[in-house]
This record gives C-alpha cells, sequence and structure tokens, in this order.
C-alpha cells in the first residue's frame, strides 16, 4: 500500500508537469494588461503619444451582456425518461436552478468564470459538497434550572459561559453546532488551478490528475475536522505563482488567522494495492513541493468544470478573444499614436534657424502672437510632413472590421447600417444576423462547457451526500424534496438565445402560434389537436422569452392542482349547464305535447259534441213520432170511451176500457222515456270521455224531461 511520502512524491512530480496551466495563467495576466489598457506601452521618447486603444476590454466587455442575460435564467433542463417522469424531471431543473442561483452566487461565479474564459481561454468552475458544521454563538436570560439543564444536556449546543444571578436569573453564552450541508458552487482563479498536461479535451471529469490551491486560515481548517498539530506546525503561507505576493505577517496573538496555503489534489491512484487505480482526494499543505498530509478519501468524481468561450480541440483551455483582439488593438494603438504624433508636429513643427541671427529664448518660448527677435526674414523656417487625416480614419475602420468579423461585436451598430445603406433591409438584417451567430456561438459554447457540467455535478452531489428534505415551492405549491431519492438521470437540454434580433422572430412566432391555437380552439372546441397544456406551454415561452420571470403570475397551469381543480369546476358548471338545458329542452317538449293534446281533445269534443246534436235531434224527432202515434191510439181509445158513453154501455165496461187505456197510455210513456234516457246516456259517456261536456247532452236530457 502507498505511503504517505510516496503520495506527497506523486503530487510534486505531477506538479512539476503543469506547464500548460503556467502558460495559461501567463495570458491571463498579460490579457488584464491589454484589459487595462497598460499594452502596448507608451513610447520612451519624451513627447510622443502613449494613447491605447482598448479594443480587448471593448469586445469582452461588449460579448459578456448577451452571456449574461442568456445563461442566468433556466437554461438548462433535465429532460424526462418516460411519460410519467416529465413532472420530475421539471422538479428537479427548478431546484437544481435554485441552488445554483439563490443557495450560492451563481451570478457571480457564472460571471467569473465567463470573463477568464473571454480572457484566457478557459474559466474555471468548482462545484463541491460542503458539510463543515456551522457555528452560531447564543445568549440566554433569565433561564431557570430545568431550561439550563435542557440546554446542557443538548448534544448540538456548546455552552461557553454560565452567570447566576439572584435577581436576573441565570445568564448563558452558548455556541450552537448546525450541521446542514450544502452544494457549493464557486470560480475558481487561474492562479489556484493546475492539469495535467496530458489531459486531452476540455471536459475535466476524465483528468488524471487536478489540483486547486488556495490560502485558508488555520479556523478553518480546524473546524473541518483536519489535524491541529499539522495546522500548528505548517508555514506555508504563500501561493507559488501569485503575480504579487500577499504581505503576510505571522499573528503571534491569534494562531486561528494564520493563513497557509493548502491543495485539494485530484489524481488517479492504487491506493489498496488492487491493481485498479481509484480517484482519491488528497488535502495536503503547501503547493509545488507539499509537506503533510491532512486527509485523503476516495471520490466518485472531479470538482471542476473548464468554461471555454472558443475552444480548442485536444486542450483543457480554448482560445482567448484576447487572442483575437490583441492584434487589433496594436495596430490601431498604432495608427492613434502616429495620427498624434503628426497632429502633434503640424501643430508644432520642427524649426530650422541660422546661427547667431535669432534670439533662442524668444524662440523656445511659445506662446500666442508672441514675437521673435531675428536679424533676417529667413533666419527661421519650419519644416514638416503631411499631417495623417483620412488615411487614418480608414485604416481605424479597416480595424475595427477586422474585429467585428473575429467577435461578431462592434463599437456602433449604426456604421453597420451605414454599411449596407445602398442594400435592402433584407442586407442589412444579414449583416446583423452574421455578427449575433458569432457571439451566439460563444454563447453557446460557455453553456455546453460551463453551464450543463455545473448544472450535472449539483444534481449529483444533491443525490449523494444530501440527508433530509427542503421546502421548496413548486408549480405553486410548496413541497417537501428529498434530493437522495432522485433516480438516475443521464439526459440535459440546453437551451440559450442568441441575439436580439433572435428573440423578436421567436416572439413574433409565438404570437403566431397561439393565434392559431386559439382560431381552432374557437372554430371547434372538441378537436383533438390542441390542448390547454400546449396552449399554457406557448404562453410561457412567451413569458419567459420576455424577461417577466415566472408565467404562474400571469396564467394558470392546467396540470398544477388549482388548474385540475378550475378544470374540474368548469366541467361540472358544463356539465349542470348541460343537464339544465336538457331539462330545459324536455320540458319544453312536453308543453308542446301537451298542447297538441288538448287541440286535439278540443276538436274529438267538438265532433263529438256536433255528432250528439245531431243524435239528440234525431232521437227527439222519433221522440215526438212516437207521441204523435200514442196520441192517435189514445184518442182512439177516447173515442170509443166516448162513444160507449153515448151507447149507453154499462159502467164496467167503461171503467175497464177506462183502465185499459191509462195502462197502456203509460206503458208507453215509460217505454218511450227509457229509450230516451238510454240514448241520452250513451251520448253524455261519450262527452264525458273526451273531457269537456257539451250543451247538445243537456239540451237533450232537459227535452227529454
Amino acid at each position: 500500500m502507498i505511503n504517505e511520502t510516496e503520495i506527497l512524491a506523486a503530487i510534486s512530480e505531477e506538479m512539476s508537469h503543469c506547464s500548460l496551466s503556467n502558460e495559461w495563467l501567463e495570458k491571463k495576466r498579460l490579457a488584464e494588461s491589454y484589459y487595462a489598457g497598460d499594452l502596448p506601452r507608451p513610447p520612451e521618447t519624451l513627447g510622443r503619444s502613449g494613447v491605447v486603444s482598448t479594443d480587448v476590454a471593448d469586445s469582452v466587455e461588449w460579448i459578456m451582456p448577451p452571456i449574461i442575460e442568456s445563461l442566468s435564467g433556466k437554461s438548462v433542463k433535465f429532460r424526462p425518461m418516460s411519460a410519467q417522469d416529465e413532472a420530475q424531471a421539471d422538479l428537479e431543473t427548478q431546484f437544481t436552478h435554485f441552488v445554483f442561483s439563490e443557495d450560492n452566487e451563481g451570478y457571480m461565479a457564472l460571471y467569473s468564470a465567463a470573463k477568464d474564459a473571454l480572457m484566457s481561454g478557459a474559466g474555471i468552475m468548482k462545484v463541491c459538497y460542503d458539510d463543515t458544521p456551522e457555528r452560531i454563538v447564543e445568549n440566554y436570560n433569565g433561564l431557570e434550572e430545568p431550561q439550563l439543564q435542557a440546554l446542557l444536556g443538548d448534544p448540538m449546543v456548546e455552552v461557553t459561559e454560565i452567570e447566576r444571578s439572584e435577581t436576573e436569573g441565570t445568564s448563558v453564552t452558548a455556541a450552537r453546532i448546525i450541521k446542514q450541508g450544502k452544494v457549493v458552487v464557486e470560480a475558481v482563479p487561474p492562479e489556484e488551478f493546475r492539469v495535467c498536461d496530458d489531459h486531452r479535451g476540455g471536459d475535466l471529469k476524465d483528468a488524471r490528475f487536478v489540483a486547486h490551491t488556495r490560502r485558508r486560515t488555520a479556523s478553518e481548517l480546524l473546524a473541518e475536522g483536519y489535524d491541529p498539530d499539522a495546522i500548528e506546525d505548517a508555514q506555508d503561507y504563500h501561493l507559488d505563482r501569485e503575480s504579487n505576493p500577499y504581505s503576510y505577517v505571522d499573528p503571534h496573538n491569534d494562531e486561528s488567522q494564520k493563513l497557509l496555503a493548502v491543495t485539494e489534489a485530484y489524481m488517479q491512484m492504487d491506493i489498496n494495492s488492487d491493481g485498479i487505480a481509484e480517484l482519491v482526494k488528497v488535502v495536503c499543505l503547501g503547493e509545488s513541493d507539499p509537506s503533510v498530509i491532512l486527509d485523503i478519501e476516495e471520490v466518485p468524481a472531479i470538482p471542476f468544470v473548464s468554461v471555454q468561450a472558443i475552444p480548442k480541440p485536444y486542450s483543457p483551455f480554448g482560445v482567448s478573444v484576447f487572442e483575437r483582439v490583441r492584434q487589433i488593438q496594436d495596430l490601431k494603438t498604432a495608427i492613434l499614436r502616429s495620427t498624434m504624433d503628426s497632429f502633434y508636429q503640424n501643430t508644432n513643427k520642427m524649426k530650422v534657424v541660422q546661427e547667431g541671427q535669432v534670439n533662442l529664448d524668444d524662440l523656445l518660448t511659445t506662446r500666442p502672437g508672441g514675437i521673435i527677435r531675428a536679424k533676417g526674414h529667413n533666419a527661421v523656417m519650419e519644416i514638416g510632413g503631411t499631417p495623417m487625416g483620412q488615411e487614418a480614419f480608414q485604416l481605424l475602420q479597416f480595424a475595427d472590421e477586422q474585429k467585428r468579423s473575429r467577435t461578431g461585436v462592434s463599437a456602433d451598430a449604426a456604421m453597420h447600417n451605414q454599411l449596407v445603406s445602398n442594400e435592402s433591409a433584407h442586407a442589412v438584417e444579414r449583416v446583423m444576423s452574421a455578427s449575433e451567430m458569432l457571439v451566439g456561438l460563444i454563447v453557446r459554447n460557455i453553456a455546453e462547457t460551463g453551464i450543463r457540467p455545473v448544472y450535472r455535478l449539483i444534481r449529483d452531489n444533491l443525490v449523494r451526500y444530501h440527508n433530509g428534505t427542503v421546502p421548496f415551492r413548486f408549480k405553486g405549491q410548496w413541497i417537501n424534496v428529498d434530493p437522495s431519492r432522485w433516480g438516475d438521470r443521464s439526459r440535459m437540454i440546453v437551451t440559450v438565445g442568441a441575439g436580439a434580433s433572435e428573440e423578436q422572430q421567436k416572439m413574433g412566432a409565438l404570437q403566431q402560434v397561439f393565434a392559431i391555437q386559439k382560431e381552432m380552439v374557437a372554430t371547434d372546441p372538441m378537436q383533438a389537436m390542441v390542448s390547454p397544456k400546449q396552449m399554457y406551454s406557448t404562453l410561457a415561452d412567451f413569458v419567459e422569452l420576455n424577461g417577466l420571470g415566472d408565467c404562474d403570475q400571469f396564467f394558470l397551469d392546467p396540470e398544477s392542482p388549482e388548474g385540475q381543480q378550475m378544470a374540474q369546476m368548469k366541467q361540472q358548471q358544463a356539465q349542470q349547464q348541460q343537464q339544465q338545458a336538457m331539462q330545459d329542452q324536455q320540458t319544453q317538449l312536453q308543453m308542446q305535447q301537451m298542447a297538441l293534446d288538448a287541440q286535439q281533445k278540443v276538436a274529438q269534443a267538438e265532433g263529438i259534441k256536433a255528432q250528439a246534436t245531431m243524435q239528440n235531434g234525431q232521437l227527439k224527432a222519433q221522440i215526438d213520432a212516437m207521441k204523435a202515434s200514442h196520441q192517435n191510439e189514445i184518442d182512439q181509445m177516447k173515442n170509443q170511451i166516448a162513444a160507449a158513453k153515448e151507447a149507453g154501455q154499462q159502467r164496467f165496461n167503461v171503467q175497464k176500457l177506462q183502465t185499459d187505456a191509462a195502462l197502456k197510455l203509460t206503458e208507453l210513456e215509460l217505454s218511450a222515456k227509457r229509450d230516451l234516457n238510454r240514448d241520452v246516456a250513451d251520448n253524455q259517456g261519450a262527452v264525458n270521455g273526451s273531457g269537456r261536456p257539451t250543451e247538445g247532452s243537456t239540451a237533450g236530457e232537459s227535452s227529454t224531461g
């Protein structure tokens, strides 16, 4: 098994083979001099122009806004692995972005790394998990004895001072230890970082050796649990590659603030002698020649990311904008200095003086309207070259065009419009689009080489090391997120913007898409091509593209709990309205049927009435005829009775005839009345069956009576 001495020797050997890192650092320092306007250096000749063109600084600052604007938002999204995984992928995307931008100073980390990439070819970002306990001092006053005992029994509280008072109770000063780790995202300065020369490619996850050296206080190292004796004896105060070494004074009274150079070396090493190298993290004191190992452990991944604006194949460091613009700054500086020197010389030309003919004191004193005493008219003559004018401006314009073609940025967009003033509006758009494409490519490179692996490392650290749940607002609802329960996810997508014109085109396209969606829904609400979720996605993209923040501020997500509840309410209302409409329609049909039945019954009753009236008339005529016939018989009997009386028949026969006549008359009347009642009853039944009584039946009954 490898011992500590062999490990330190291996680290020292690897440190000596990081010449590319040293060259990268020197490039950054040179770029900083150009950025600050210190280079090209002014001429040593007195009286010559020392003006410097700041093209490096201008180019870097012009490119920074689209980088920060495009990548500060949710530029990286985790893609779902299945249809059931869409909500989880969205949750992981938003929570990872929260950790990057709000739980850390993600903006400044991105800004620093992107600027290093533009200046020196690469910017380094580090993503790790910090589980160092946090110590918070708390003061308690007026404690009673049970409260004091509870405080003393808390294993996470370290009581440092107790004061007892008979009047004010017990006062306690304690330090509470909070063990709550977090994912840390930070930018690493180039002078603190090294990578082995034989590493090929910009992705550092496969590098054989990577080291990060920085100064840390003894207090920080002790808080992380490192060996106190090693820290006390250490004397490594400075970083080997600092340009301006820190004037460090060893504090004799407070050893906790002693600054030490601490190196975190990530290297492939067979520490368990099984023939297979493991990725280990070695924490040691010192840099190029480390002295003491504080800790060594096996780790799952290298926590560093190389952010590159213009990647260079098979190299951990890319091409910088400084390298693309350096010659332009040198050229423009030379042109400006020559122009200014020409202007100065034209203003104060050199003079040829005849010796002994001119008062040199008057000649050396230059003032408006001054007098030069001379013995002859031609005693003083001016000499000088032709001043530089239009030619210098043409050269400067040419240099600016070269800078724009190399970086995609320029000082004044109006100049580009002026160059294509004789062309159509599409020609202007082509020129601007070509420039924006160059800047957009730089933004895309930084997103792919920097932001994408950073988000992957953030998620991996959350899954590996985070314990417990975290309250998090997701789609309008507060939920408890436990990253340790997240599964494997390897699919990621990067979305970045490229320029103002492209954003305008996207916004116009989204407006057209939304108009088509609205028209399709209005034409056929039951169509299957556009859903509420798709319309919400269109609006969400439009809101995000305009930089208005979260879409939930303006629109309700149909898949959120509130959206689903609102959809259920709308569905219930629609069902109720449909049922009410069906009931109203059924009631209207019933009323129409009842009206039709009533009309039919009225018509039937009228027919029955007419038939009954006709039948009653016929029956009345029959009764009248029967009455007339019976009346004739009665009259005949009366005549016979009268004849019998007149003939003087016996009284008995007369009474018998009268009795027979009365019986016969009664029988006839009863028979006629019975027939009449039967017909009237039949007519009355027919009328009652139609639902309405008729006047004919009443008339028949009264007539019969």
